[in-house]
């Protein structure tokens, strides 16, 4: 197993570490010479930095003890942000009636950039209620990206 494989599977284990937090994405990727580690990740009531460090003080916990060790290393790891990224069917199904914005890589109603509330979504596809093209499915694998739509006046309503 390589280097950038223990390290990996390090990344991969972090959801068990903390069954409170979603991991979105996760990388291993090669950078001056050293592994730079980084994984996104989101939950309920959203992610501070106390969350980032504890597990970024996970994973290097883990990567110190490999044996043999792993030389020269960095660990990012950040929050989905805002504009959460939409990046898996059950992303579309749990943010049912939330706006999105997803782009597609080939046209659909003549366009390829949609916005609008989350109408529905299955296993294949999602129907996004766009402003301008109406009611639109657009399957999966016709999605270049998308990510939900930032409304400062949710967060207002939201207790605290």
């Amino acid at each position: 197993m390589t280097d950038a494989q223990r390290l990996g599977s390090i990344l991969e284990g972090i959801a068990a570490g903390f069954p409170s937090i979603e991991v979105l994405k996760t990388a291993v990727r090669r950078e001056r010479g050293a592994y730079a580690l980084s994984v996104t990740i989101d939950r309920d009531g959203g992610v501070d930095t106390a969350l980032c460090e504890q597990v970024t003080r996970y994973i290097d916990k883990r990567a110190e003890a490999l044996e043999p060790p792993v030389d020269g290393y960095t660990i990012e790891v950040g929050s989905a942000g805002l504009d959460r990224p939409l990046l898996a069917p059950e992303h579309y199904m749990r943010f049912l009636g939330r706006e999105a914005r997803i782009i597609t890589k080939l046209r659909i109603h003549n366009r390829v950039e949609f916005a609008g509330p989350i109408e529905a979504a299955d296993e294949e596809k999602v129907r996004i209620a766009d402003r301008y093209a109406g009611s639109v499915e657009i399957p999966y694998p016709a999605i270049k990206r998308a990510n939900l739509v930032y409304r400062v006046e949710e967060d207002l309503k939201r207790p605290h």
